[in-house]
């Protein structure tokens, strides 16, 4: 039960994120910036990275997802998502950022690493 509710909070999490609040603020944004593209930017990315990133991201969230009916795509879907999370979390470190705009990138990097190791 723990492992499906996981492949509905992580995606979720990602698909609001790149999908819904992508041009809104938020506390956790690195610099105090006010979109994601912006956040980007911010960390030094270019542009192509960011629409790379997204596409992946959500591929990913949604095949995490499609893991509840097809257990085979589980752990390319949970390490794909865990890469990012942590990717992200060190772009926080590398800009010094506060530590607390970092949480959100370290809760879902082991989140998403408990899916596979669940699994």
């Amino acid at each position: 039960m723990l492992i499906i509710l996981l492949k509905i909070l992580i995606p979720s999490t990602i698909l609001v994120v790149w999908l819904l609040r992508h041009n809104v603020g938020s506390t956790f944004r690195a610099g105090g910036v006010s979109n994601l593209k912006d956040e980007f930017a911010y960390f030094g990315l270019s542009n192509e990275i960011f629409y790379f990133t997204g596409i992946l991201k959500i591929t990913l969230a949604l095949t995490l997802f499609a893991s509840i009916w097809i257990e085979y795509l589980t752990v390319i879907s949970s390490i794909g998502i865990a890469f990012f999370m942590l990717s992200a979390f060190f772009c926080h470190i590398k800009v010094r950022d506060k530590f607390y705009r970092s949480l959100p990138s370290l809760v879902m990097f082991l989140l998403s690493l408990s899916v596979c190791v669940i699994n």
